[in-house]
Parts: structure tokens; sequence; C-alpha cells
């Protein structure tokens, strides 16, 4: 095998370690999207039905801000964020 070859075989091997990772976050930061947007969509519901406003402002603003991540593709950001949210 040439250097060249060589070269290309580790490129080759390098992205598809990296496509498997993001589609192991993928399917991690789907799996808690889909756990944690009922809650946010009931979170968002409650602070109208008491009229937190600023509540409800950054709650919308935290989902937009979450599907954003999940629209780019941004898993780890997206996973990230989340257990952020549930933090709190």
């Amino acid at each position: 095998m040439t250097m060249n070859e060589e070269a290309y075989q580790y490129q080759m091997d390098d992205d598809a370690q990296f496509e498997a990772e993001q589609e192991e976050l993928r399917e991690i930061a789907c799996a808690k999207y889909e756990d944690y947007k009922p809650l946010l969509d009931e979170m968002i519901k409650h602070s109208l039905d008491i009229g937190q406003i600023d509540m409800y402002e950054l709650l919308i603003d935290s989902k937009d801000k979450l599907e954003k991540f999940m629209s780019e593709s941004e898993w780890q950001s997206a996973i990230e964020f989340m257990d952020k949210l549930l933090e709190v």
C-alpha cells in the first residue's frame, strides 16, 4: 500500500468512525427529544394557564433553540441543552 493509499484509507476509516458517532448521538438526541418535547409543551401550556408570561417566553425560547439544534443535526448540542434544562 502506498502512502497515498494509506492516507486515503485512514481518512475513510476516520470518516466512518465520525459517521458512526454522529448516528449514535442522533439516536440519543432523538430519544431524549421524544421524551422531552411533551414535557416542554405541557410546561408552556401551564405557564400560559397561570399567567406566567416571563416563564412562557423563556420556555418558547428554549423550545426554539432545541428545535434549531435538532433541525441542524447538532446532536451533541441538543443533548447537552436538554440535560441542562432538566437539571434546573
